[in-house]
C-alpha cells in the first residue's frame, strides 16, 4: 500500500468499500491514453472486445477431457522432491494457456509471459521494460500458426471487423497473460497452503491467495487502487474476470491431484516470494515428501 501512496494513488480496501468502488460509475479503467487493451478501457470498446474474449473462454467450459488428463498427468509425474513453481504450477498453467490460445507454448514463450509481468510498470513511470516485453510477445503471438482456440478466434474477429489491428495485437497478450500469470501464481501459492495448512476448498484458496491484489481505476480526484485481497479475487462489475469458471476448474483438478500426490506428509523448504506490487506469487518453494509438514524460510 505504501508504494501506491508514494505515487499519489489512493487505496480502497475492505470488501464493501472495494465492491462499491468496482461498481462505481464515477471510476473508469480508462486512463485517457486510448489503449486498445480490454483492461484499460470502458464503454463500447470494452464491451465489444470483452464479448470476443468471453466467446473464447466459453470454449473451455467445461474443461475438455484431454486438458483434464494432461493436468493430472503433469501433476502425477512429480517426484518425491519438486519445486511448487517450476515443476507444478508452471507446467499446469502452460497447458491451460496453450489450450486457451490454441498453440503449443514452449519454455521460451512462458519466459516471455513471465517477463511481461515482472517488468510491468503499474504506476505509469519512465520504465518501459514491461511494455517492451509485451510488444515482443505480441509480435511472437501474431506470427505463430494456431489451431482451434483463442488466437484463431481473435484473428477471425479481426477479419470480421469486430477488432481493429491494435486490438487484435494487444488483446492476444492480455488473453495469454491472464490465462498464464494468474494461474501460475494461484496454483503455486495454493499448493503451499495445502502443503503447510492441510485441506481447503478451491474457492477458499483463491480468496486467501488472491493472485491479482489490486486493480487501478481513474476518477475525478485521480487514480485509485482497489484491493481485491479482501474477498474479491475475481473482481466485480463490468470488469469482473470473465475466466473465473475456467480458473476454478483448473484449480480443482490440479490441486486435487497435488493433494493426492502429497499424501499428507511433506516438508517445504526455501520459500521465496515475488515482489511485484500487484501480482502476488511465489518465486520458488521446494517440497520434499515423507517429512513433517512445515515451512522453513
Amino acid at each position: 500500500m505504501d508504494e501506491f501512496e508514494r505515487h499519489g494513488i489512493a487505496v480502497v480496501s475492505g470488501r464493501d468499500a472495494g465492491a462499491r468502488a468496482l461498481r462505481s460509475p464515477s471510476l473508469t479503467s480508462d486512463p485517457g491514453v486510448g489503449s486498445p487493451s480490454l483492461l484499460l478501457r470502458d464503454g463500447e470498446g470494452h464491451t465489444r472486445v470483452r464479448a470476443v474474449l468471453r466467446e473464447i473462454i466459453a470454449g473451455l467450459e467445461p474443461l475438455p477431457e484431454s486438458l483434464q488428463a494432461g493436468i493430472e498427468a503433469s501433476v502425477g509425474g512429480l517426484g518425491p522432491s519438486f519445486d511448487l513453481v517450476r515443476d507444478f504450477a508452471r507446467p499446469v498453467a502452460g497447458l491451460v494457456t496453450s489450450a486457451v490460445l490454441g498453440i503449443e507454448l514452449d519454455d521460451g514463450s512462458l519466459d516471455r509471459l513471465e517477463a511481461t509481468t515482472a517488468n510491468l510498470d503499474v504506476f505509469g513511470g519512465a520504465d518501459r521494460a514491461g511494455q517492451a516485453a509485451a510488444f515482443r510477445l505480441a509480435v511472437q503471438l501474431g506470427r505463430t500458426p494456431a489451431g482451434p482456440g483463442g488466437l484463431t478466434a481473435l484473428r477471425a474477429a479481426h477479419a470480421a471487423g469486430r477488432l481493429d489491428e491494435d486490438e487484435l495485437m494487444i488483446n492476444a497478450v492480455v488473453l495469454a497473460h491472464a490465462a498464464y500469470e494468474n494461474s501460475l501464481n494461484f496454483l503455486a501459492c495454493a499448493g503451499l497452503e495445502l502443503a503447510t495448512s492441510g485441506p481447503r476448498t478451491v474457492r477458499e484458496l483463491v480468496t486467501a491467495v488472491c493472485p491479482a491484489r489490486y486493480v487501478l481505476r481513474f476518477g475525478p480526484d485521480g487514480p485509485v487502487a482497489i484491493s481485491l485481497a479482501d474477498g474479491l479475487p475475481f473482481g466485480l462489475g463490468r470488469h469482473a474476470c470473465p475466466g473465473s469458471g475456467v480458473a476454478l476448474a483448473e484449480g480443482e483438478i490440479a490441486l486435487t491431484a497435488l493433494a493426492e500426490h502429497l499424501g499428507g506428509a511433506c516438508e517445504v523448504r526455501d520459500v521465496h516470494w515475488k515482489t511485484h506490487p500487484v501480482f502476488h506469487g511465489l518465486a520458488s518453494a521446494h517440497v520434499v515428501g515423507g517429512g513433517v509438514t512445515g515451512v522453513r524460510k
